[in-house]
């Protein structure tokens, strides 16, 4: 019955681009989000507002929430931790049931703890965090341990086995660090070496005299994991150091504005660790397909190319929104944990969900591939298969 009703929404968002009409002139559902529309991460937020866009109209479409249309109530938390806090204790006092949180990581990180144990549903845009099992708390898109893993998987069947490593000192490298270290540590990996393992901070200017020491090191491919300008600051050094093998990036910077204001300065052969809807396979159908087509269809039809901050955030809303139709706008939010819990074999832009494994986000390694930037077709092409096999 489950994977029934999942399929069923699958379709009716399907058939609601089709037929139109939809939620009548009744009281709004406000979804509450607190998304960085300044600061550093504006980039992200400038795509969620997008996204949001898409949603209602897809929503609403298909007859809203029990015949109540979608209305996104959003806050700028300024890229900054603090700022998204104070927010957050805002919701909090307005009993609200859920909210959206709009990352990055680091900004996610400062609310978590607040909402972890008692709610509100705070459902993170980054996959940057791991909140507990059972908790109010949950993850957008694949674990960073899981792109890791297909990642390295990747590099170890391509023959690539000598790498360095370069990672920034915010969150965001420091989670990625503890990665490398349990992923090198895996016995399939015993034939991998680190050679370098380098670190810069997110403020740093130039990155030079790490990069001298890479290129010293001779590795054959180099990982780097920082977001935004800093991995602008990255690009640069490569650039000019003349390091010339494979790079890899963090599917954090797989949107299509920031590979445009690169485009002087991208390697030659870049890959990234991506969601399955920056690529979507030819000729597989189903209710995952069904809905990436309802989501290509969407942001087309509102002249967007859509990149990882429109997948981040798709699926998320969709998931709230199933909650809501079942559970009734009023939902509570033990009640939403709950239902978002035991969801299986849920059918979304990026695969199949299955939260039922205590992990918070309900995808893992087989909705993940490696994707490399063609710069010819200004697009990401798969490379691997979901995991990180060759293909």
């Amino acid at each position: 019955m489950k994977h029934f009703t999942t399929v069923a929404l699958a379709l009716l968002l399907t058939l609601s681009l089709a037929r139109g009409g939809g939620a009548q002139t009744a009281t709004p559902v406000e979804l509450n989000a607190v998304i960085p529309l300044t600061g550093g991460g504006a980039f992200l937020g400038k795509a969620y507002l997008q996204a949001f866009a898409g949603l209602e109209t897809v929503v609403n479409r298909g007859g809203g929430i029990q015949g109540h249309p979608i209305k996104f109530v959003y806050q700028d938390s300024q890229t900054n931790p603090q700022v998204s806090l104070q927010l957050v204790n805002g919701l909090i006092a307005k009993h609200v049931s859920f909210y959206i949180d709009g990352a990055p990581a680091g900004v996610c990180s400062a609310s978590i703890p607040v909402v972890v144990n008692s709610g509100p549903v705070d459902y993170c845009l980054s996959p940057g965090v791991h909140p507990p099992a059972g908790s109010y708390a949950f993850s957008s898109n694949v674990s960073t341990d899981d792109l890791g893993k297909t990642l390295l998987r990747y590099f170890r069947e391509r023959g690539w086995t000598r790498i360095a490593a370069i990672t920034s000192t915010d969150t965001t490298g420091a989670d990625f660090d503890r990665i490398l270290d349990a992923t090198l540590a895996l016995p399939e990996n015993r034939g991998m070496q680190m050679l370098v393992h380098e670190h810069f901070a997110p403020t740093d200017l130039t990155v030079a005299a790490q990069m001298a020491r890479i290129k010293a090191a001779n590795p054959q491919a180099l990982v780097t994991w920082s977001t935004g300008t800093p991995f602008g600051t990255l690009l640069h050094g490569i650039i000019d150091a003349g390091i010339e093998v494979p790079v890899a990036a963090s599917s954090g910077n797989e949107l299509r504005g920031q590979m445009v204001a690169y485009t002087g300065i991208l390697p030659k052969d870049l890959y990234f660790p991506g969601p399955l809807a920056i690529t979507p396979p030819a000729g597989v159908r189903g209710p995952v397909r069904d809905m990436q087509d309802v989501y290509f269809r969407t942001f087309h039809a509102m002249n967007v190319n859509p990149d990882l901050a429109h997948a981040l955030v798709w699926d998320p809303v969709l998931i709230i929104v199933d909650a809501l139709r079942k559970l009734g706008p009023a939902a509570s939010a033990q009640q939403i944990r709950d239902y978002i819990l035991a969801l299986k074999n849920w059918p979304g832009v990026n695969g199949f969900y299955n939260f039922t494994t205590g992990d918070q986000r309900g995808v893992g390694s087989d909705a993940v591939a490696v994707q490399r930037w063609d710069a010819a077709k200004n697009d990401w092409v798969q490379v691997s298969k979901p995991g990180g096999a060759k293909l």
